[in-house]
């Protein structure tokens, strides 16, 4: 049992790296903060294998120690539910309702199609290189992968410089899609261990169950508590309140087995479109309130992407092992191009241009545009390493480590070249836009 002393020796340990990594990126390589914090984490690690390898080091014992950190714990029961409600509560409800069928297609159908698009493409692989994997094994492999990351998509997406709707798309699609793929994954894992006879039948009540009893929850707790949070004058009291809010949401969404990630989303957005209604002339009102949740999550998103960069520890040398990592980022890229292309192609017009003027070209360029910037711009995150991790007793120990290494690849290549690269990305489809006869610079 780990005692307080030792919880305080481990907290202590993660500020102390917290805050001189991210002196290092602020002096000397002057990133993004998380994707600074990421690269300097992810460089100790590999150092750290390399001369333990060379026999210059002995880190084997810190080695034993991290296999007993529970990573998906860490994340799923302990960080996500605090960032995905300090991320949601600064957008409002009517916000999304300009691009609701987009957001809500995105995160729900693209989410579904991603998940067996990309179990498709692993199965296959398994398959030529002889891995053992079912195709119920590598559907449980397919909603690890398909979520995109809120904490990626307002912590990095945020600063590079994308017109406002379509990253309020991005930030709409990533806080429920995670949601999602966290239910697809309890329900293809019940599935796995089911001995029912029709898995379909399983398969679609647990995702029913699991999201609209998410939203139920969200709803009901966010009701009860919001009545505290409207009554009082003391700005402590609103934390409390929050923090009160959300917890409780999460806790009860896991004691009743639905998806708690959901019921954080709804409870953040039922906050900030109700706190806008009350004071809607004044936004500096929530000043302190905002103040207290931006410090939160800067604390954990900063200890996450530390974490995330830490992940390479757990990873193992087996065979094939270099040809799934490398050729997870293909499949994962591709999965999520084709799983986006209905919704955008529906639902991507912006409603406040005249249809009149929205020549052919224009709008097929409109939907090019924004299926390879969602594509682009759709960022993993510690979500999907969690999960990964959360598969050891689903697979075989040689298949385990196949399935985080394959998933480590697509986030590692997603935050240090996409999370890098989306400002220059924008920028050149822009340019491209410019440049042609069709006199339509900024469609997004």
């Amino acid at each position: 049992m780990i005692s307080f002393l030792d919880l305080l020796y481990l907290i202590t340990a993660m500020f102390v790296i917290l805050a001189v990594f991210s002196f290092f990126n602020e002096k000397v390589l002057k990133l993004p903060t998380e994707i600074g914090l990421m690269a300097i984490a992810l460089i100790v690690s590999l150092i750290i294998i390399i001369t333990d390898k060379m026999g210059i080091t002995n880190f084997s014992v810190i080695f034993n120690e991290m296999q007993n950190i529970d990573f998906n714990d860490i994340v799923m029961n302990g960080f996500l539910c605090f960032l995905l409600f300090s991320g949601s509560a600064k957008i409002k409800f009517n916000d999304l309702t300009h691009d609701k069928f987009l957001i809500s297609t995105l995160s729900f159908f693209s989410t579904l199609i991603a998940t067996f698009l990309y179990a498709g493409l692993f199965f296959f692989l398994s398959n030529i290189l002889d891995l053992g994997f079912t195709f119920l094994h590598s559907c449980i492999v397919g909603a690890i992968i398909a979520p995109t990351d809120p904490i990626s998509a307002m912590s990095i997406l945020q600063k590079a410089g994308l017109p406002k709707r379509l990253s309020l798309i991005m930030e709409g699609e990533s806080l429920f899609n995670d949601g999602v793929s966290v239910a697809l994954f309890v329900t293809f894992s019940a599935i796995n261990v089911s001995v029912q006879v029709n898995p379909y039948a399983t398969f679609f009540k647990i995702i029913l169950e699991e999201i609209f009893g998410a939203i139920v929850v969200g709803l009901v707790v966010s009701y009860l508590m919001f009545f505290m949070f409207k009554h009082t004058h003391q700005k402590h009291t609103e934390v409390l309140v929050s923090l009160a809010a959300v917890t409780s949401a999460y806790a009860i969404s896991e004691h009743l087995h639905v998806s708690a990630p959901i019921a954080a989303v709804v409870v953040g957005i039922f906050f900030a479109t109700n706190m806008s209604k009350l004071h809607e002339d004044n936004e500096a009102y929530y000043l302190k309130f905002y103040s207290f949740w931006d410090v939160i999550d800067k604390l954990l998103n900063g200890s996450l992407y530390i974490l995330i960069g830490f992940a390479v520890l757990f990873l193992r040398d087996t065979k094939s092992i270099l040809i799934i990592s490398l050729t997870a980022i293909p499949l994962a890229l591709l999965s999520r191009l084709i799983s986006i292309l209905i919704p955008v192609y529906m639902f991507s017009r912006d409603k406040n241009v005249d249809p009149t003027k929205y020549k052919s070209k224009v709008r097929m360029m409109d939907k090019l545009t924004m299926a390879k910037l969602l594509t682009w711009g759709g960022l993993k995150g510690g979500i999907c390493i969690a999960l990964a991790m959360g598969t050891k007793s689903m697979f075989s120990v040689e298949q385990y480590h196949y399935v985080v290494a394959g998933t480590y690849a697509v986030v590692a290549f997603s935050i240090l070249v996409q999370g890098l690269t989306i400002k220059r990305f924008y920028q050149n489809i822009k340019r491209d836009i410019c440049q042609d006869d069709s006199g339509v610079c900024d469609i997004t």
